[in-house]
């Protein structure tokens, strides 16, 4: 989880935390530049790069800072910044392009402008434009291609859908949700997208949805059990993460999931550090690095041990103990 708002005076976060399912813990990792919300967050696994971008400190922003894990010791950096200030964008990646879609410009219009940069040149550009305008739109990449869900045309919150066709530089619509949301989390799970939670201007949802492009249908499925506007969604280990979010009082700290076998919601017992709601979430995978700890002496590196290492160094000392033996 990276930065978002808490229920403290609506305090905007630089702080980032690190959720390990194995052992069931929340631990917080290196902080951001600057404080930030309603942003975007990507990871770029081929480089296990992460890329924030979007709004900061109750500013609009062009700005995207990169969190490099493959360096010792990772923190956040600044990078390329986007062509278009951007508040409460979607963000998403096919194929190591990072595409930034909607959000608010600087004067709190939604926008259906999109952008996309290309992590080897190091460069935005331009795409073609959605056909509606959406700010705190949802993001989910299904089969290559770029779904643009629901969100905030400054009228009304959508129930409508558009899908992104990266070889065509073309949005196509497709079937509209049951529900109007802006602020939907959005997860692709086994070949099905999920819309989770947001707002529909009166209250905060924790009803859900699903969409197969087999049969073209949003269906709905069970409800969380808590309202949640403003969650973050990721998928780990065959199951789908709601983290955090806002409930129509209070920001929340508390994280449940999904199983699609079982169709039940359940709340893990870990709950986040901070109350976190507008933050980035993404899934990673635990970096072959040595034990290090961070500015706020928090270890955020697991230590990797390389069982193939021990076998070969094992392997070496016998022979060495042999050749030495034999010699008399």
């Amino acid at each position: 989880m990276v930065g978002g708002r808490s229920n403290e005076d609506n305090l905007i976060l630089d702080s980032t935390e690190w959720y390990d399912p194995k052992l069931n813990r929340w631990q917080f990792g290196p902080k951001m530049i600057t404080p930030r919300y309603g942003g975007g967050l990507a990871v770029v696994k081929d480089n296990i790069v992460l890329y924030y971008m979007g709004a900061h400190n109750y500013k609009l922003s062009q700005f995207v800072h990169e969190l490099d894990f493959s360096s010792e010791p990772s923190n956040w950096k600044p990078t390329t910044n986007m062509l278009v200030n951007r508040e409460h964008l979607g963000v998403g990646v096919i194929n190591n392009y990072i595409y930034a879609v909607g959000g608010f410009d600087i004067y709190r219009w939604p926008l259906k402008s999109a952008e996309v940069f290309d992590c080897r040149t190091q460069k935005w550009r331009m795409v073609s434009s959605m056909s509606t305008r959406r700010s705190v739109v949802g993001i989910g990449v299904l089969n290559n291609l770029l779904y643009a869900v629901g969100g905030f045309d400054g009228e009304q919150c959508l129930n409508s859908v558009e899908c992104y066709h990266p070889g065509l530089d073309k949005w196509t619509s497709v079937s509209e949700m049951c529900a109007r949301r802006s602020n939907a989390g959005v997860g692709v799970l086994d070949g099905v997208l999920y819309s989770v939670g947001g707002e529909n201007l009166s209250e905060c949802l924790k009803s859900v949805e699903a969409y197969k492009p087999s049969t073209g249908v949003w269906s709905s499925i069970p409800d969380m059990h808590l309202r949640r506007c403003g969650a973050g969604v990721a998928v780990l280990n065959g199951l789908l993460y709601v983290v955090g979010g806002w409930d129509g009082t209070s920001y929340l700290d508390s994280v449940e999931y999904y199983n699609p076998n079982t169709n039940t919601w359940t709340m893990i017992t870990a709950s986040m550090n901070v109350t976190r709601s507008l933050a980035g979430v993404v899934v990673i995978e635990r970096p072959r690095h040595s034990k290090k700890r961070n500015q706020s002496g928090f270890s955020f590196l697991i230590e990797y041990i390389d069982i193939y290492s021990i076998i070969s160094f094992c392997t070496i000392v016998s022979l060495l103990f042999f050749y030495l033996f034999s010699s008399f």
